[in-house]
Order: structure tokens, then C-alpha cells, then sequence
């Protein structure tokens, strides 16, 4: 998207939406690897009005754009982003309508809707402990742990619509799978969702908790370290049984592999570190690597599970 385009776009944008938008906003400080260019044009949606609007007007205006929320699970180019980085901060937290359910925000942290949990005494999230991101991008990829994933925990949700309406979404609608929903195959924005916690005891629920935090700990890079979590899917074979990503790294030599500053993580094959000066280059060729070493090794192909967002996108 060219410079004309920009200046273009912008007093558009803030007199559809009453606020303006930021130019040059490096993704770098968005993500939790650290890499990334600078977007073209950034906004920071405060309330789903303003997220909505915000995408609307930039469906109607044909200009590239990109939902983030946490910037957790998202390498970002170098060259950044030629268009709208729209980051979803919505948050809200309130009781739904049946015993047990919660109506979130798509943009509420994991960790403040977890807390919530914890507070009232709901049990069923516990799987959800020191997993980073919001409640949308956990949606998005059907995020879980220990069993269990935001699927077995998802009542309804509310979507932005390519048509830019607001539409209900039940689970028939959601096309859960392993780490796969709808919403990477259609072109909608989850706006609020509905989910479903039952009353529990409060100490055996903070014990699970502790208890994921801890396993989480043994096995992953510390907390703060720069990188996007699991880096591959486990695979799952005909039979439908999973395989660990990890193991599978592990046996094709993949513990001490570095290109540039993106290195194997040395406690657990499938995670990739910045150690300071990263590249998305250096990240996806040796990405590149380790997929071609398992699927010489093993015969199996694996797939990214940190999505990469190219510099240049046609629009939504």
C-alpha cells in the first residue's frame, strides 16, 4: 500500500471512527517474538464498536488489514506490514445467562479471564493456565492443553460478518478441530463469546492450576522469553492418534539448530527462541529445516502452528 494510499485512507478513517490512526508502528514491540517491520497503518480497537468500524471501514475502502490480539502466536515480517494492523484490546468479563456461563470479550487476556474463573469458582478453564493471548486468538486456532480445548468449553459467539453484520455462531458453526476453527477459513471476527465453567471447589480448582503452571514450567522456555509458543502441530495420524511435535524434532536431530538468532529452544524441540536479533528470515528457514529433517526422518510433514503474516496481503 503506497503512501497516496495512506494519506488517503486515514482522515477517512477518523472521521468514520472519531479517532485517528498511528503510522510506523513497529510489530516488533506487538509480538512475543520480537521481530517484525513497521505497519503501514495501525489502530488499537478500545470497545467491539470501534473494532467493528474499524474493520468495515477498511473492507469498504479495499485496504489490506489484520486482526491481532496478544501477538502471541504470530511471526511478523521483516519488511512489516503494507496495510491495517487492528489490535483488539475489548475486554469485559460479566456473567451469561445460565449458571456457570461467562460472557467474554474477544480481546480479554486468557490470563484476566482464567483469574475471573478462579474468583468465582468455576472449574473447566483450568486448562487455559499460562497459555498467553486472548480469548479471540484462542478461539481462532481452538487453543488448549492438558486435554482439553476452548472447544469443550464454547457455548456461542457473536462475529463481525464479511458482510460487516453481526451474526450468532453456536458450535455447529464453529468447524472445531485440533487447533482448527471457521474462523481461519472465512473471513469473520469473533466479537464476544459466550462459555461455559461449572461451579467446582476453589481449592481443587487453584491445585489444577498450579499444578499446569508447573508442568508448563518444566518443559517451556521461562516466561518473557522471545518466542511464539508451539511452533508445530502435533501431528495426527490416520488412525487419529497424535503425535508430539517435540518428540518427533527430537529424533531428527533438531535440539541445537540455530539460524542466525532463531535457535531450537533447548528444553523442548518444538519451540523456536529469538536469542536478541532474530529474523522472520532466520525463523522460517530454519522452520524450513526442521520440517524437511522430521520428514526425512519419519515420513511425516509437519505444520506450523504460529501463523506468519507476509509484509504484502491483498484485503480481506
Amino acid at each position: 500500500m503506497g503512501m497516496d494510499r495512506n494519506v488517503d485512507f486515514a482522515p477517512g478513517f477518523l472521521e468514520a471512527l472519531g479517532k485517528p490512526l498511528s503510522r510506523g508502528v513497529s510489530l516488533r514491540e506487538l509480538s512475543s517474538f520480537r521481530i517484525g517491520g513497521p505497519a503501514d497503518l495501525f489502530f488499537e480497537a478500545a470497545t467491539c464498536e470501534e473494532l467493528a468500524a474499524a474493520i468495515g471501514f477498511a473492507r469498504r475502502t479495499c485496504v489490506p488489514y489484520y486482526v491481532i490480539g496478544g501477538g502471541t502466536n504470530i511471526l511478523f515480517a521483516d519488511e512489516g506490514y503494507r496495510g491495517l494492523i487492528v489490535r483488539n484490546r475489548t475486554q469485559g468479563l460479566k456473567p451469561g445467562p445460565e449458571p456457570g456461563e461467562l460472557e467474554v470479550a474477544s480481546g480479554t487476556p486468557l490470563s484476566r479471564l482464567l483469574q475471573h474463573a478462579l474468583d468465582g469458582g468455576l472449574e473447566g478453564l483450568e486448562f487455559l493456565a499460562g497459555i498467553p493471548g486472548t480469548v479471540g486468538g484462542a478461539l481462532y486456532g481452538n487453543a488448549g492443553a492438558f486435554g482439553r480445548a476452548m472447544s469443550d468449553v464454547f457455548v456461542r459467539a457473536v462475529f463481525l460478518g464479511d458482510d460487516e453484520n453481526e451474526r450468532p455462531a453456536t458450535p455447529g458453526d464453529m468447524a472445531f478441530g485440533y487447533r482448527h476453527s471457521v474462523l481461519k477459513t472465512r473471513p469473520a471476527v469473533v466479537l464476544s463469546t459466550v462459555l461455559q465453567g461449572v461451579p467446582g471447589d476453589p481449592e481443587r480448582i487453584k491445585k489444577t492450576v498450579r499444578e499446569n503452571l508447573e508442568c508448563r514450567r518444566e518443559k517451556q522456555p521461562a516466561w518473557g522469553t522471545p518466542c511464539a509458543g508451539s511452533y508445530f502441530k502435533n501431528p495426527v495420524l490416520p488412525d487419529g492418534k497424535k503425535v508430539p511435535a517435540g518428540r518427533l524434532l527430537d529424533e531428527a536431530g533438531a535440539k541445537n539448530l540455530r539460524v542466525g538468532d532463531a535457535a531450537v529452544f533447548s528444553g523442548h524441540a518444538n519451540f523456536i527462541v529469538n536469542l536478541g536479533n532474530a529474523r522472520a528470515a532466520d525463523v522460517l528457514a530454519l522452520a524450513a529445516e526442521l520440517r524437511k529433517r522430521v520428514k526425512e526422518n519419519s515420513g511425516i510433514v509437519l505444520e506450523e502452528e504460529v501463523i506468519y503474516l507476509p509484509g504484502s496481503a491483498s484485503a480481506s
